[in-house]
């Protein structure tokens, strides 16, 4: 079962989710507006970005969409962005038609997520789950269906799942790190491209597992509880934090997060004043929108690209 899009006007407010396919925008000024599409996990840094710069200069209009990774690459290619949410690195196949087009972009790290599995808080036996046990779960025609498919002393209930669609870099890293294929899973899945109605589908849901990026899921704590990961049998459970994603202990669903700026609309002074914005107060963003900050070397990194398009 496939939950529909929801197209809403979008607002940051605090750590309460965000995840609405949709777009949000800022600034009043006559020049043309900077757009932004793509991750619904980034989409919460780029949105703390549109604001502060906002509160900075409210002359220049920038719009984030939430469209997922890949669709904000396919927005991209087609000449309709210039700056690319991706929560994994643009694809082989997407660096050629980039280059192909004339349509080169500078990649920037702007933090650190760890893809957080989450049951309902009444679940109180689910105490840590393999990647081999997910892998049984989620791998294509599996055919665990009950809690008892995962462990005999479980109960033999249904499992209710929810993930990202399959335009989401989430979706996409996740089916990688624990089926072994990118975008490959069961079908008999509640998808959605709206990170919030899976918080709620899981919140509503006693049987209900799910994943996403960790700031949804340190948004609604109080709705949700993390499962621990374990990377194999002989491992000790990780429960995802900024420590662990930090230092990839979390594995294997830590994972770097990026914006990609089209080259040539750094030309245009109002972008290149947004993106310096967003790089210089790179660390500050990420963690307003939930995530782990980049690290000072990503930083050093960032500033020097940067410098290097002739952006001061």
């Amino acid at each position: 079962m496939r939950i529909p899009r929801v197209i809403v006007l979008t607002a940051l407010a605090g750590l309460t989710g965000c995840g609405q396919s949709g777009t949000s925008s800022s600034g009043v000024g006559g020049a043309k507006p900077i757009q932004v599409d793509g991750s619904s996990t980034v989409f919460r840094i780029s949105k703390a970005a549109q604001e502060g710069f906002a509160a900075q200069d409210d002359s220049i209009q920038v719009i984030v969409g939430n469209h997922g990774t890949g669709g904000g690459f396919g927005a991209y290619l087609r000449g309709e962005v210039d700056i690319v949410d991706a929560s994994r690195a643009a694809k082989p196949e997407e660096e050629a038609e980039a280059k192909s087009k004339g349509l080169e972009w500078q990649r920037f790290l702007v933090g650190y997520d760890g893809i957080t599995v989450v049951v309902n808080p009444k679940n109180d036996f689910v105490k840590s789950l393999s990647v081999a046990q997910l892998k049984t779960l989620w791998e294509p025609g599996s055919k665990a269906t009950t809690w008892k498919d995962l462990d005999p002393s479980w109960p033999g209930r249904k499992i209710v799942l929810y993930c990202p669609d399959n335009d989401s870099g989430t979706f996409e890293f996740f089916t990688e790190a624990i089926v072994g294929k990118a975008k490959k899973q069961r079908q008999d899945v509640q998808a959605s491209a709206d990170d919030n109605t899976l918080v709620s589908g899981v919140a509503g849901e006693p049987d209900g597992l799910g994943y996403f990026g960790y700031a949804y899921f340190a948004a609604n704590a109080s709705r949700l509880r993390a499962v621990p990961i374990r990377k194999d049998d002989k491992a000790e459970p990780v429960l995802p934090s900024p420590e662990t994603i930090l230092s990839k202990s979390y594995a294997p669903l830590s994972r770097p997060l990026y914006i990609y700026v089209k080259k040539s609309a750094l030309k245009r002074p109002e972008v290149a004043k947004f993106v310096r914005y967003y790089i210089v107060n790179g660390a500050d963003l990420a963690k307003q929108g939930g995530y782990v900050a980049p690290t000072e070397a990503d930083r050093t990194a960032n500033a020097e690209a940067l410098k290097g398009l002739g952006v001061p």
